[in-house]
């Protein structure tokens, strides 16, 4: 019983977010050690009757599974907890993307109900037949308004056709923090998507860990920073996600990139892209592909519908 028991807990274990959690598991096997040395410790040292032993076995059954009680609800309300401030921060971006469209929506009608008034201010060269100022009006005070609005509004609807909810919301948010950082983002959905084959956790720790990157070196970058994000489905067979972003020419080899501990920013950073290498390697349907080509640093996640 114990061993199924135990079987059991170990699936549940490799199939959830503590299965990468360094120092939950750390802590686990310093609880199991510890177990493991109190039972052969009070072992006894020499023959003993029979009912001394099935004294001894009871209590020793009573010990591992109290243990085991114990880290299982410990374990379990770790996961509850995740799971909460998952869906808090999920609430969050949905929040985040309503307000945003709500902006675009108050921007259309302020612009729907002043348009009239615009044109009316051009009037005035064309009456005096002034088409030099009447070119540097329209480029100078129009042009700007007209694409700050459609820039808004791409960002927003490339992601119409990515229809997985989790991380819809997660790339609205990235969208909508790369907006405020004044970076230019642009995304590419052409086909439909309603399923990737990843552990939705799993899968948004990627995203969030590229997109995350993408914006931190496009902040560095001079002259038009750029982030092109992709969702391309391959038919039946796979989803590839792609981030390009512009990069600095001094960034290290690719290899270097991915090494525990390093980073190339100040602080206690530099696990994101170790960590995103664990996380592909976790999953044998999920191929990691990173190259620096042009200028640009490329990420490409192939999620296959098979571990084939």
């Amino acid at each position: 019983i114990l061993g199924f028991a135990t079987r059991y807990f170990v699936i549940k274990l490799s199939a959830s977010i503590l299965s990468l959690n360094k120092v939950y598991l750390t802590l686990i096997g310093i609880i199991l050690l510890s177990t493991f040395i109190t039972l052969y410790m009070y072992m006894p040292k020499n023959i003993i009757s029979y009912g001394d032993f099935k004294y001894l076995a009871v209590i020793y059954v009573i010990f591992i599974i109290t243990i085991a009680i114990l880290i299982v609800t410990v374990s379990f309300s770790i996961i509850r907890e995740i799971q909460y401030k998952r869906n808090m921060k999920e609430i969050e971006n949905y929040y985040k993307y309503t307000l945003q469209i709500e902006k675009i929506n108050n921007d259309m009608r302020k612009f729907r109900h002043d348009y009239v008034n615009i044109l009316t201010t051009m009037s005035d060269y064309i009456r005096e037949n002034d088409m030099a100022g009447l070119r540097s009006y329209f480029n100078d005070e129009i042009l700007p308004m007209q694409d700050s609005m459609q820039m808004n509004t791409v960002k927003i609807n490339g992601t119409e056709n990515l229809r997985v909810r989790e991380i819809k919301g997660l790339l609205t948010t990235k969208i909508l923090q790369a907006q405020e950082k004044n970076i230019s983002i642009s995304i590419e959905v052409p086909e439909p998507i309603e399923k990737i084959n990843m552990p939705i956790i799993d899968l948004s720790r990627v995203i969030g860990i590229i997109l995350d990157n993408a914006i931190e070196a496009s902040e560095s970058i001079t002259e038009d920073a750029l982030i092109r994000v992709a969702f391309i489905k391959n038919s039946d067979i796979s989803v590839t996600f792609i981030v390009m972003n512009k990069c600095e020419d001094d960034i290290p080899r690719v290899h270097t990139l991915f090494q525990e501990n390093f980073s190339t920013k100040r602080g206690n950073r530099g696990l994101g892209l170790f960590t995103l290498k664990e996380i592909t390697d976790s999953n044998a349907n999920v191929l990691l592909d990173t190259t620096i080509e042009n200028g640009y640093f490329v990420q490409k996640v192939e999620i296959l519908n098979s571990q084939s």
